[in-house]
This record gives structure tokens, sequence and C-alpha cells, in this order.
């Protein structure tokens, strides 16, 4: 568990510095850590400390959490499985109901994935 968060921090620290043209000099300096160490950090040959977790968290202005939490959640599909029978009007009617709220529901997903870009 512990290597597989300090993955997850080494990936958004990295992502966090490119976007923002940050080198691994300017990061050591700003938690004041020789380039070496940081570079050992980010390569992932030594291991990601919390109290250096916290440090970078402070730079880059996000919480601790934040750094810890994987960037893309796996998103899964929705499956549906009915038994028995449709045959009545008001069985059928209720399917139509359930079958338009998921459609409502996934489209109002996709808008708030396009809101969030």
């Amino acid at each position: 568990m512990a290597n597989e968060l300090n993955q997850v921090a080494i990936a958004k620290v990295k992502s966090w510095m490119a976007a923002n043209d940050k080198s691994i000099q300017w990061l050591a300096d700003q938690i004041e850590v020789s380039k070496a160490l940081m570079g050992h950090i980010l390569s992932g040959e030594r291991q990601f400390l919390p109290k250096r977790m916290v440090q970078v968290a402070g730079v880059m202005e996000i919480t601790i959490e934040e750094l810890l939490t994987p960037e893309q959640v796996e998103k899964k599909e929705y499956t549906l499985s009915l038994r028995g029978k449709a045959d009545s009007r008001i069985a059928k009617r209720h399917l139509n109901i359930l079958l338009n709220a998921i459609q409502n529901s996934r489209q109002l997903e996709k808008e708030h994935v396009k809101v969030e870009r």
C-alpha cells in the first residue's frame, strides 16, 4: 500500500512540475533538501516519507489527501439485470421510466465531465 501511495504521489508531483515548468532543483530548494535526494525520491529509489509529502503538498498548494489520491478513478459501466417479464402495461411503463432515468443520469455525468475540463 505504501509503495502504491508513493507512486501516486510521485506521479502527481512530476505532472505538477511539468505543468508549472518547475525543475527538481527548484522543488528541492523549496523544501530545503538536496537535488540528489529529490531526484531519488521522484525516481522511486528513495522512500517518499510523509514529512516530505507534506512539504511538497504545501509547495504545490494542495492537501496531502489530494497528493495521495489517484488522478483517474477507474470508471465502471452500469449493468442492469431484470428477471421475469414486463408483460403488463404498468410494468412496461415503469421499465421505460427506469430506462429514461438511467439515460438522463448518464447524460448528466457526461455534461459534468465537460464542465470540469
